[in-house]
């Protein structure tokens, strides 16, 4: 004969699986709404983020605009920190390091291809850098001749890198988009051809004069 067994506080295996049943419960329920809270988070988190980015977007009207006028521009020079460049370089032409001195590899049958061969044929290096296409210039400046070509190029990928689920890369292309647009703005296509020919744009943003040592 088997007889069933009790605990101390009269309780038979009846109510130990019923309370097992209760345990399991509970944590199911709190696993479900630990679950339901991150996925809030996580929802939160995704708006904020496409907030953020659908900032640094241009109104893809507005790019259009900056495109076309970009596309008539000759050349320009581009003074700003070798790493900001060497940022949208990379991204616009694919590869870059702060020793190559040309843009654009040498034409082929008069179409510039992306390089896919050797590291020599991607870009003219001259650890000199002399005057040409990039020139050093003090405190890891450097200026950069941009054609209309480079500059519709840099605007294509800035405007593309703004869009990024990364919201710092995103930030720091629409920032650098705007900079080059606020050139583009100042394009005039009813004025004398060659008026603003070799116009220099610097990015060099800066604190206010108060806080600069002496």
């Amino acid at each position: 004969m088997i007889t069933a067994v009790r605990d101390s506080g009269g309780r038979g295996p009846g109510t130990w699986r019923e309370e097992y049943r209760a345990n399991q419960s509970a944590k199911r329920q709190i696993e479900q709404e630990q679950w339901e809270q991150e996925k809030r988070w996580r929802e939160e988190d995704r708006a904020a983020r496409q907030k953020a980015i659908a900032k640094n977007v241009t109104d893809l009207a507005v790019h259009n605009k900056n495109m076309r006028a970009a596309t008539g521009v000759s050349y320009l020079t581009l003074t700003c920190h070798e790493d900001t460049w060497t940022f949208m370089a990379v991204r616009a032409f694919g590869q870059w390091r702060p020793a190559w001195t040309q843009s654009t590899r040498t034409l082929l049958y008069g179409v510039s291809h992306a390089p896919t061969i050797s590291e020599a044929e991607r870009f003219t290096v001259d650890s000199n850098l002399p005057e040409g296409r990039i020139k050093k210039v003090r405190n890891g400046m450097q200026e950069v001749l941009l054609s209309g070509h480079n500059l519709t190029q840099l605007l294509s990928t800035l405007h593309e890198g703004a869009k990024e689920d990364d919201v710092a890369a995103s930030a720091r292309c629409g920032r650098l988009y705007n900079k080059l647009a606020e050139f583009v703005a100042l394009l005039d296509p009813e004025a004398e051809a060659g008026q603003t020919t070799g116009i220099q744009l610097r990015i060099d943003d800066s604190v206010d004069a108060a806080h600069v040592k002496k």
